[in-house]
């Protein structure tokens, strides 16, 4: 004998009750409309199913013959369980009334319930929440939007890949759960590795508008620590500390930056009883009971945040995507500094930027693991924006009475030249030892240094007195 299942379930549209009972293949052998009362616990009738009088029984029917099931009709259910947990979704195509006459039985599909009706497209998002979190499931007009911000980040080519797919993965595994089919939760939960100024946070940020955009977040936002914003200096404290930062990225992305420093075991100086291990404790915690509210992204060089996550197996097992950002090329470092220019609102003549390229590729082959990448380019851009504004200066086209055309005024304002670039150092601390600068100057070479010390007065003449020549034998003792 067949096994059969009996079911209780509830019309969506009309909140009527049936019973109905499926075999082991899901078809349905018997259905029977339910004339029960539902109470609420002080006694009032919530509602009562089943057969109604014909002038009140939206099936039609004449009141010696009621319909009471919809025949011809198709109708959507939600299953009501015994032990309270989530039912299943029913749908019910009906035969006709001449056809269920014959014992033809409606043809019954059922899937799962979702947790959330929101993100699975069944419930419509109310609009005070869409603007907080997109249009609950795949919002293509955002997603398209975020996947393109991404596209247009310049390399990063391993990176884009990597998300594409944990995007696909996502999507992948949601569809196969609202076809009833078995899925095994993967964790969101990221580690981002590469030098710095290769692009992690600002990479972390759109990463935060696709999963928005997909449902999977509350909020496309991401909140930015490090080790100060989650460690604190006594015991039990380190755990309260964490857990506000949590709770302040809670809905979004939570984004360590160097995350190693908080495991003293990630690098030299190791120390047993270092704070970051409790910091690391609760952070484990909250990623395991907030699997549906947070998104954890740690960030930092490559080998160190390998010994990081190998240094405690709570992080190993929840971290499931890694990500590696690698060094940009010379040339994708010219189109980041040509992006930074566009930004700012300047030009850069062709002499001034075959010299830029110059010292970025000096300064790259230079530092080797520990050039700055996009961050070497914004101080280079901004150091010659400043050259910019010192050769304007000595060239007195920012006084108010320089008689300089408003057009003129505007190409100087915003055109960087050689002379502007030329004398750009990038080594900083690391760099040869600068010469005593004077008169508040950087070297006596600049041009406004060089205006100053050509105006300046010339020192009063002195005559030099030469002592009087010193006389052989006897010296008189002074008085």
């Amino acid at each position: 004998m067949p096994e059969m299942t009996k079911h209780l379930i509830v019309d969506l549209k009309t909140g009527y009750a049936y019973g109905v009972k499926l075999d082991e293949n899901g078809e349905c052998k018997a259905v029977q409309p339910l004339n029960s009362a539902i109470e609420s616990l002080d006694g009032r009738v919530i509602n009562k199913f089943g057969p109604l009088l014909a002038d009140r029984n939206p099936f039609g029917g004449t009141p010696e013959n009621p319909n009471t099931l919809p025949y011809g009709q198709t109708t959507y259910a939600v299953e009501m369980t015994a032990d309270g947990k989530t039912g299943k979704l029913f749908t019910l195509v009906w035969p006709k009334k001449e056809d269920a006459d014959k014992g033809v039985l409606p043809v019954v599909a059922t899937k799962p319930l979702p947790e959330n009706l929101m993100e699975s497209g069944i419930a419509a998002t109310p609009k005070g929440l869409k603007d907080a979190k997109g249009a609950g499931v795949d919002d293509e007009t955002t997603l398209k939007k975020a996947l393109e911000n991404i596209d247009n980040m310049i390399g990063l080519d391993t990176a884009k890949r990597d998300i594409k797919q944990n995007i696909a993965v996502a999507r992948f595994n949601r569809m196969k759960t609202e076809l009833g089919l078995a899925t095994k939760p993967i964790s969101r939960h990221m580690v981002f590795t590469g030098n710095p100024g290769t692009g992690k946070t600002t990479f972390a940020r759109e990463v935060a508008k696709v999963y928005h955009a997909l449902g999977f977040i509350e909020k496309p936002i991401v909140h930015e620590v490090k080790r100060e914003d989650l460690v604190a200096g006594f015991v039990g404290q380190t755990a309260l500390k964490t857990k506000e930062q949590i709770d302040k990225a809670k809905g979004g992305i939570l984004f360590i930056d160097e995350a190693y420093a908080l495991s003293r075991e990630a690098g030299p100086g190791s120390d047993s009883k270092d704070f970051g291990r409790e910091a690391i404790d609760t952070l484990v915690a909250a990623m395991e009971n907030m699997r549906e509210d947070l998104i954890v992204i740690v960030a930092g060089y490559p080998d160190p945040m390998k010994k990081f996550i190998d240094s405690n197996e709570g992080l190993k097992s929840r971290f499931m995507t890694y990500i590696s950002f690698d060094d940009y090329t010379l040339p994708q470092l010219g189109q980041i500094m040509d992006s930074m220019l566009k930004e700012r609102g300047y030009t850069m003549t062709p002499e001034a930027k075959d010299h830029s390229m110059k010292i970025l590729g000096e300064e790259q082959a230079r530092a080797k693991k520990d050039f700055g990448n996009g961050r070497t380019v914004r101080n280079m851009v901004e150091k010659a924006e400043k050259e910019l504004a010192l050769r304007l200066e000595v060239e007195h086209k920012l006084d108010r009475n320089s008689g300089i055309s408003t057009d003129d005024l505007k190409k100087a304002l915003t055109t960087i030249t050689f002379a502007d670039v030329k004398d750009i150092s990038l080594q900083g601390l690391t760099g040869p030892k600068a010469k005593p600068a004077k008169f508040g100057f950087d070297t006596d070479e600049s041009p406004m240094a060089k205006a100053f010390n050509d105006n300046k007065p010339a020192a009063p003449a002195v005559e030099e007195q030469k002592p009087a020549p010193r006389k052989h034998g006897k010296q008189p003792k002074p008085q």
